[in-house]
């Protein structure tokens, strides 16, 4: 192990002095044709944050017509692939609100292309279509190789509180399985929830993490909101309850959002990560941005195609 620290110290020595990054950045990411527009603004903001250290932009398939994956297929350093069907309704809409908002098999899919993307690299930063890279991820995916994961918390208070949002079916069939001091620890009040939709995985989280959850894939129910959550129909969070009894399980560190050290070689690097367009500022790497395409003027435009642009 000491020898190994070592080759990897110079690695990293040898290829910063040439100016180039340690390793390549690959990214996990799912879209379907009605968030076609901003899975657009997300690869436009990593080409041109993070275009010179990109292994691959991997993006799966929820649902594209033919044109949108002609026109990914194009796109430089970007591949598209189609999600293992774990369950036959995996990616089935699914209404989860009394407002009328449909999701694709309650974000069961998650763990599902998560473990494909793993099966294809050593390490992955999931992130959802809805967001946007404004600086490059060298030390991102430099501290999910050395630490082997980066996990963030959900926003703090009641509503991210894993005790308000835990479905029984989740209680009954996988906390209750658990240690006592791990029960109590899922339902504590100081529990929260993490963001399901930014997580730095390596291959090291396999066994423990991602596989569990990608077996649980095939029980759609566990996904559901069934309305026996504490704060009722609509407010469960599906994958985001399952993903954080794991985290907290394992005992994993969980950033808090917002401003965070970043540890990476025993140096604690300053970050900003948020969702509110309000506290961003020059230090800020990932813009949690949702429908937010219009941020600076949008990224869309920073793509770059193989041959004549689209």
């Amino acid at each position: 192990m000491k020898f190994y620290n070592l080759f990897v110290c110079f690695r990293i020595f040898v290829f910063m002095s040439l100016g180039i990054s340690a390793i390549p950045h690959y990214y996990c990411i799912p879209a379907d044709a009605k968030h076609f527009h901003i899975l657009k603004n997300l690869i436009g903001s990593i080409h041109k944050e993070d275009f010179k250290d990109l292994g691959e932009i991997a993006i799966f398939d929820l649902g594209f017509n033919q044109v949108q994956r002609s026109e990914l297929a194009r796109m430089e350093k970007v591949k598209v692939y189609d999600v293992e069907m774990t369950h036959p309704d995996l990616l089935r809409p699914f209404q989860t609100h009394l407002n009328g908002r449909r999701v694709r098999g309650f974000f069961a899919w998650k763990p599902v292309i998560i473990k494909q993307a793993l099966d294809k690299f050593p390490y992955i930063l999931y992130i959802d279509a809805g967001s946007t890279i404004l600086k490059s991820l060298d030390d991102f995916f430099e501290h999910i190789e050395e630490h082997g994961y980066f996990l963030l918390s959900g926003t703090k208070g009641a509503i991210g509180c894993q005790v308000n949002r835990i479905t029984k079916p989740v209680v009954d069939r996988i906390v209750k399985k658990r240690p006592v001091a791990e029960q109590m620890l899922i339902l504590s009040e100081n529990s929260y929830q993490i963001d399901a939709g930014l997580q730095g995985l390596s291959r090291k989280m396999l066994d423990n993490y991602v596989m569990p959850m990608y077996q649980h894939s095939k029980e759609l129910d566990l996904f559901e909101d069934d309305g026996t959550a504490k704060f009722g129909y609509g407010e469960g969070r599906h994958d985001q309850t399952l993903f954080t009894v794991y985290a907290l399980c394992l005992k994993l560190h969980i950033y808090d959002e917002g401003w965070l050290n970043l540890s990476i070689r025993g140096k604690a690097i300053p970050v900003h990560i948020h969702w509110d367009k309000k506290t961003l500022n020059e230090n800020t790497v990932i813009y949690r941005s949702r429908h937010d395409i219009k941020f600076q003027g949008g990224k869309t435009k920073f793509i770059k195609y193989n041959g004549r642009r689209i």
